[in-house]
């Protein structure tokens, strides 16, 4: 992949060229390369009637754009052995907890595993899951925090765009679905070539999911999840010999990260509204100022 806003978009018209080789620095130069990666990833294929229902692409933002395309977990120096240690870990010291927690069905074997997997994703500790948002804007925010790190800062943030029917082509997960299905995470199926058990299935590739909506935060961020296969040496997203036709990026312009963040304040859309619970309020008031 090429290091340019839109940068697999096949022949583009000359008047475009110039466009697609701009890093992007407004929400409407942003929007217009998100309408150029739906049609690059789906052209005329899909039919009204299947959009109504979902925008089969998905976005997910970061703050630095040579940030590996890796979950956390498969990071070095962790790897997939440490899952095991680290669910142990997290399920004895969050059960003291459990109590104040929104209701979660923390269940026994195949639902449980996943529960447990999530709810460690959502508090921080590494897992092979991978976060992304069905909404282009809410990536786009957290991929211009302007409360980022001065190395991040420094770097031209990017949000990642997925097509995730395309991707799960690959996987066969039952007879009755159609090739690229996108299916719930506690679907058998899923348990068979993500779970634990599946260690040595011969598969690079992760699986586009949709996950539990057990917390407020996967509302309003409107979360949708891959999960990357149990195995050691996980190959980046973007590494992977195919990866041209589900993923594409959009860069953004490093010193934009202020007006674009103004403008989508003036819009009604704040870094605070993705995180919908008492410790946002601080950040919210600070937002607005006085």
């Amino acid at each position: 992949m090429n290091n340019v806003s839109i940068s697999n978009l096949k022949n583009p018209p000359p008047e475009e060229a110039d466009e697609c080789c701009r890093k992007v620095e407004t929400v409407e130069e942003y929007l217009r390369a998100v309408d150029k990666v739906y049609m690059y990833f789906w052209g005329s294929e899909q039919a009204a009637d299947t959009l109504k229902y979902s925008s089969k692409v998905w976005y997910r933002g970061l703050k630095d754009i040579d940030y590996q395309m890796l979950p956390s977990l498969g990071r070095p120096p962790l790897n997939v052995d440490y899952e095991t240690i680290y669910m142990s870990k997290f399920k004895s010291k969050a059960i003291p907890y459990l109590g104040s927690l929104p209701a979660y069905p923390l269940s026994e074997g195949l639902p449980g595993y996943w529960d447990w997997l999530f709810l460690m994703q959502h508090y921080g500790v590494p897992t092979r899951l991978m976060d992304w948002s069905e909404d282009a804007l809410v990536a786009l925010l957290f991929a211009i925090d302007i409360n980022a790190k001065p190395s991040e800062l420094a770097k031209d943030p990017v949000v990642w765009c997925l097509n995730p029917v395309k991707l799960n082509e690959a996987f066969t997960f039952n007879d009755i679905y159609p090739a690229g299905y996108i299916p719930n995470v506690e679907e058998n199926e899923v348990y068979k070539l993500f779970g634990p058990n599946s260690y040595g299935f011969n598969n690079k590739k992760p699986c586009a999911v949709y996950g539990p909506l057990n917390n407020t935060r996967i509302i309003a961020q409107k979360g949708v999840f891959t999960i990357f296969p149990y195995m050691k040496n996980l190959v980046e997203f973007d590494k992977l010999p195919d990866s041209s036709q589900y993923l594409e990026k959009i860069i953004i312009n490093k010193d934009a990260r202020k007006s674009l963040t103004e403008q989508l304040r003036k819009y009604g859309f704040n870094y605070a509204q993705l995180f919908p619970e008492i410790g946002s309020i601080g950040m919210e008031i600070t937002e607005e100022g006085y």
